[in-house]
C-alpha cells in the first residue's frame, strides 16, 4: 500500500483545510496510481517546535511512499502536484512545503 504522511504544525492547516487536502491527495495519488490503495496520515508538531536554517518555521512536511519503482519524470509531477494543491489550499508558498518521495519494495 502507498502512504503519504502529512507533518504540520499543530495550527497549521485548519480541519476544513486539512479535509480538503485529504480529498485533493486521494485524487491526486488516483490519477497517478489509479490501481494502488493509499492510506494518509497526520502527525502534528507543537508550535513553535519546527525550525528552518534556525528560526521558527509553518513549513509542512509530505512524505510519500509508493510501491515499487518509479521514474524521474514521474516523481516530479508527482511532487510538483502535491506542492501545488497544497499552496492552493492553504495559500502557503512554494517555500512551507517540503515533498518527498520514496520507492518502497516488498
Amino acid at each position: 500500500m502507498n502512504r503519504i504522511t502529512c507533518l504540520v504544525q499543530a495550527d497549521g492547516p485548519s480541519s476544513d483545510e486539512r479535509a480538503e487536502l485529504e480529498d485533493r491527495l486521494l485524487v491526486h495519488h488516483r490519477g497517478f496510481y489509479p490501481d494502488r490503495e493509499v492510506s494518509i496520515r497526520w502527525s502534528e508538531v507543537a508550535p513553535g517546535f519546527m525550525f528552518t536554517a534556525g528560526e521558527q518555521s509553518n513549513t509542512s512536511a509530505i512524505s510519500c511512499s509508493v510501491d515499487g519503482p518509479t521514474t524521474l519524470d514521474l516523481r516530479e509531477a508527482y511532487m510538483r502536484g502535491i506542492c501545488d494543491l497544497w499552496t492552493d489550499v492553504t495559500g502557503c508558498t512554494d517555500h512551507d512545503v517540503l515533498v518527498s518521495l520514496s520507492e518502497a519494495t516488498a
